[in-house]
């Protein structure tokens, strides 16, 4: 544990290190020699699991010799306290390396020491002493664009009806050529139904142009977004209605975690299998191509798209969506998994497999 040089943050830290001593844990706690000398005594039960590390304060123009806390000092030479504990960087870097603690728990002040953390690989904890809310004026600003566009995307969500925007994605990697593109644009056109579009462009390629006036022409019921997008907020957006995906597996569980009804339109790599499965299991609908060539159609898109966000025969897939919505929207089974990963992991730490 290394707290900041003030015994208002010096006390809970202790306090904290007594309560998880308790349960058999080690701690040692560093601060300098006079501050610590100044700490209540420990009780005997914890005194061998409780290790208090002194580490010289370093001297610095204008702090007085015996000040080692903010008690120590008046408003206006705090500055020099906090000059000499970023020179405590060397010297505890020293003791971590020699110690290898399992985790660091550490104060708002020493901003430097998770970059010496990671260079030791040590995890660490931040132990914050003041409320959350305070934090929220210390910490840097928000990107004001980035919270704008943000604002912008639940402003025309906010704006459509229940469940009948189509989002449509296809992730980081999956390309189209130009004629594919085209056709996907064409599709969304041709099914009347309000869109939210995020579309990956490439530098200097003619393949990510739409067709010529399509924006122009969808503008009010459909956005072509051409940015990264918060894509799991516009899935759980009750405005959304249905999920045109290219059946990455990410894609499929963040649109089933919601509800959503797929509608798939595989690129490469293992979408296929995917699609298959989802089609067999009825949560979603694969965009019919032409057996001879593999090509789909913008009809065929639209049709696709119509059929299971309102059409009465793809009632069966949005029910079936909203069943998969119970496995994989159950974050505490997904949790349960996780730890039962971790207690197969702990078990076999030393067993070669």
């Amino acid at each position: 544990m290394f707290p900041w040089l003030a015994f208002g943050h010096m006390l809970p830290f202790l306090r904290l290190a007594k309560i998880m001593a308790r349960k058999g844990n080690r701690i040692s706690f560093i601060s300098t020699p006079r501050n610590i000398d100044r700490l209540p005594q420990l009780p005997p039960t914890l005194a061998s699991l409780i290790t208090f590390v002194k580490i010289p304060l370093p001297p610095v123009d204008g702090l007085p010799p015996t000040a080692e806390a903010t008690s120590d000092l008046e408003g206006h030479e705090i500055l020099y306290l906090k000059r000499a504990y970023d020179l405590l960087r060397q010297p505890l870097s020293g003791f971590l390396s020699n110690s290898r603690p399992d985790w660091i728990l550490f104060d708002h002040a020493p901003f430097w020491l998770p970059a010496v953390a990671r260079e030791l690989g040590i995890p660490t904890v931040f132990f914050s002493i003041f409320i959350a809310s305070a934090l929220a004026f210390t910490s840097p600003p928000a990107d004001e664009e980035q919270d704008y566009r943000r604002r912008a995307i639940k402003e025309w969500m906010d704006g459509q009806k229940w469940g009948s925007v189509v989002y449509v994605a296809f992730g980081s990697e999956a390309t189209w050529s130009h004629e594919e593109l085209t056709e996907i644009a064409n599709g969304l056109e041709l099914s009347g139904l309000p869109f939210f579009w995020v579309l990956r462009t490439r530098q200097s390629s003619d393949d990510s142009k739409l067709p010529e006036g399509f924006e122009e022409r969808t503008k009010g019921r459909g956005v072509v977004w051409k940015e990264w997008a918060p894509q799991v907020k516009i899935l759980g957006h009750d405005s959304v209605g249905g999920f045109l995906t290219h059946s990455g597996w990410s894609s499929v569980v963040e649109g089933l975690q919601f509800g959503r009804p797929l509608v798939l339109l595989i690129c490469y790599n293992d979408q296929g299998l995917n699609a298959k499965l989802l089609q067999q299991k009825g949560a979603g609908y694969l965009v019919p191509r032409d057996e001879r060539d593999g090509r789909f159609t913008r009809d065929s898109v639209a049709d696709s798209l119509k059929m299971v966000v309102t059409g009465e025969e793809g009632a069966t897939y949005r029910i079936k969506a909203m069943e998969m919505k119970e496995l994989f929207g159950d974050t505490e089974k997904h949790d349960d998994y996780v730890y039962a990963l971790l207690e197969y992991l702990e078990t076999n730490i030393s067993r070669k497999l």
